[in-house]
């Protein structure tokens, strides 16, 4: 399918439009959108990017949004990504942010964003299966989710070092694998 910088506008606009609940959300759509429909991008290379996009400073969704945009169209695609993931959400800050102060006093309101937190979860936990099946696959990364799990838990690190060291991690068996097989 075509990805022109128009295109690539208006499918992280439609994005945008429907993300609900911030980094955890966008997985599913963008795997609706540009790895299923599109087929722009890998679902391996969305999951790499949501990895990535979460280790850096910043918005999850916009981070996310700049790595597919440039996988697809380089720089330009990175900021027309960008722009489209965020322009749904700065209208609606600038059209709601008067009035949600006083809609919110309402309980229908009240009703409504609890079902968005619950429809919310399901993304979220759709994302966790997919980001499990595709990360935690074999023994050696079932063993470093565990270590990784209880180190947050337990020891108090700062979870910055606890990714820069399973990285370390990952690519020294990774090198260490690659040798075995050679």
């Amino acid at each position: 399918m075509k990805n022109t910088l128009t295109e690539i506008y208006k499918i992280f606009s439609l994005i945008g439009v429907q993300l609900l609940g911030g980094g955890y959300v966008i997985v599913p759509l963008l795997k609706k959108y540009i790895v299923e429909e599109r087929k722009w991008l890998k679902e391996e290379e969305l999951i790499n990017y949501y990895a990535m996009s979460q280790c850096i400073p910043g918005i999850i969704a916009c981070n996310i949004s700049i790595c597919a945009g440039y996988r697809i169209r380089g720089v330009l695609g990175a900021i027309t990504a960008l722009l489209g993931i965020i322009t749904p959400s700065f209208f609606c800050i600038i059209l709601l942010a008067n009035i949600l102060s006083k809609l919110s006093e309402y309980p229908i309101i009240q009703n409504a964003f609890w079902g968005i937190r619950i429809s919310v979860i399901i993304l979220i936990l759709i994302t966790i299966k997919d980001i499990w099946n595709k990360s935690v696959n074999s023994k050696f990364t079932y063993s470093l989710f565990l270590i990784i799990m209880v180190s947050l838990i337990i020891l108090p690190v700062s979870p910055v070092i606890i990714i820069i060291i399973s990285a370390l991690i990952s690519t020294i068996y990774g090198h260490i694998r690659r040798g075995k097989n050679a």
